[in-house]
């Protein structure tokens, strides 16, 4: 939702793809071949989709070793997926561009990929715009991918879209909401705080920043901003534990999250979920996480990095309780019909089992060359 005080947009239910009544749970036709999948995920184990049963097994480690081991014990396998874990998954690529009679299919789930700056970094995007040749498909949690495939070759054909789950959907479902009259910024990764401290400037409002102070680099959120905060803005460390995480969101009076502009990832993503299912009203920064999913007055979007617009919207969501209430139930419908772990689980099997069946050859693995 744009900064408005019109009346309230149509919300529409998220569409949420899931494996139709009966599917995941139904007996195998008779000699029906099982699909094996070896993964880092606990997404597909003693699980069925479409009838056909899924055999998984856990990679062995993360080390190179280990990936050289699971690389070899893959040739019995239909797939390999990887949750996250970059380095596994660019090593796989690696030796799946040295054996190119390799026959499992590679996949990637939330692969988080940055915005390369100067020659370091443009030459490192290089040489994985060369490796993700590799993989078959990226199961991704948002849907503006454009700059993936500007800057990584990543083509929509190997493109999957599967909403993201509400992280520990039943403690948020049983945690008691109230507003203790602050305002809460939080999170750690591509977080723009400095732009949050210059909206907060002068206002009569009090907030917090919460965050993991120490992992604040790494996840790309600059520093500067520790010093710079106004008077009414606390920064309070946070210790990682889910649940002082939703704790703290319980109480807030609705919640803020400042993305930088060079985000190409679905930055705030997992947060504004848990926020939403709480109840919180949520303004958030436009972006890979808001467009094409945030479309119909679950949160307030503001444009990036503009001071200005960011805290006509924190005033507007302040001022106005009718206006802050209706864009919490909206994201608060949205973000529950989403559900929880399962869910995501039955739709990311379905997507690799879709994946396996097709009948067409897999990706490009000839050696290192551009896709």
């Amino acid at each position: 939702m744009r900064l408005s005080h019109g009346s309230p947009s149509r919300v529409l239910e998220p569409p949420v793809p899931s494996v139709r009544s009966g599917e995941e749970n139904g007996a195998a036709p008779r000699g029906s071949r099982p699909i094996r999948v070896l993964s880092n995920a606990d997404w597909f184990d003693a699980r069925m989709v479409t009838s056909v049963p899924i055999e998984a097994r856990r990679v062995s480690g993360t080390g190179v070793l280990a990936s050289l081991r699971d690389f070899w014990r893959a040739r019995y396998y239909d797939a390999v997926v990887f949750n996250g874990a970059w380095w596994q998954l660019f090593r796989f690529c690696l030796l799946r561009k040295l054996v190119p009679t390799w026959r499992a299919k590679l996949v990637s789930v939330d692969l988080i990929l940055w915005r390369p700056r100067g020659f370091v970094e443009r030459s490192k995007a290089w040489v994985k715009r060369r490796l993700l040749t590799a993989v078959d498909l990226f199961i991704l949690y948002y849907r503006d991918t454009a700059e993936l495939e500007r800057l990584y070759g990543i083509t929509a054909d190997r493109l999957s879209y599967v909403p993201f789950e509400v992280n520990d959907y039943a403690r948020v479902l049983a945690t008691t909401t109230r507003d203790e009259g602050f305002i809460l910024a939080c999170g750690r990764s591509l977080r723009d705080y400095l732009t949050f401290g210059r909206a907060m400037q002068g206002l009569p409002y009090k907030a917090c920043i919460l965050a993991t102070l120490e992992c604040l680099a790494e996840h790309g959120t600059a520093d500067n901003f520790l010093a710079l905060c106004p008077p009414n803005v606390t920064v309070v460390g946070h210790d990682g534990s889910s649940e002082s995480w939703i704790d703290w969101m319980a109480r807030s009076s609705f919640v803020v999250l400042p993305i930088l502009p060079e985000a190409i990832s679905c930055a705030g993503i997992s947060t504004y979920f848990v926020a939403m299912a709480l109840g919180k009203c949520v303004i958030i920064t436009e972006g890979p996480a808001t467009r094409g999913i945030l479309e119909d007055g679950q949160a307030i979007i503001v444009p990036p990095s503009d001071a200005s617009a960011l805290k006509a919207a924190i005033i507007a969501a302040r001022e106005d309780a009718a206006y802050r209430s209706r864009v919490a139930s909206a994201g608060q419908r949205y973000a529950r019909a989403l559900g929880a772990h399962e869910r995501l689980a039955r739709d990311i099997c379905r997507e690799v089992v879709r994946l396996v069946a097709k009948p067409e050859a897999r990706s490009d693995t000839s050696p290192l060359r551009d896709g």
